[in-house]
C-alpha cells in the first residue's frame, strides 16, 4: 500500500528488506549494500514518519514490523494515513 501511494505521487523510493521486516528508503537507486541503503533525502523520511504519526500510525525511523494482529479496520486506517503522508510529500516537490 505504501509503494502504491508513493508511486502515485511520483516519489522515488525503494522497499528494502523482507516482507516481515522492511523499510522504505526515499532514494532512486537500488539498495544492494550498506552504502546504497540510505535515504537520498533524509528530510523526506522525517516528514513521512511525522505525517503518519499525525494520522495515528506509528512508523519508527527504522524498519517496519507488520503484525498479524492487525484488523481490516487497522489496515484501512493505515492506508488512509499513508495516502495523506504521500500526498503531503508529493505536494512539496
Amino acid at each position: 500500500m505504501q509503494s502504491e501511494a508513493l508511486q502515485t505521487q511520483g516519489i522515488a523510493h525503494r522497499i528494502c528488506g523482507d516482507p516481515t521486516l522492511f523499510d522504505i528508503l526515499f532514494t532512486d537507486v537500488d539498495c544492494v549494500d550498506y552504502r546504497s541503503a540510505k535515504h537520498r533525502d533524509p528530510a523526506v523520511n522525517v516528514t513521512y514518519n511525522a505525517a503518519l504519526r499525525a494520522g495515528g500510525v506509528f512508523k519508527s525511523p527504522g524498519k517496519l514490523y507488520p503484525s498479524l494482529a492487525l484488523s481490516e479496520a487497522d489496515l484501512e486506517h493505515t492506508r488512509q494515513a499513508v495516502l495523506k503522508a504521500a500526498g503531503l510529500i508529493g505536494s512539496c516537490r
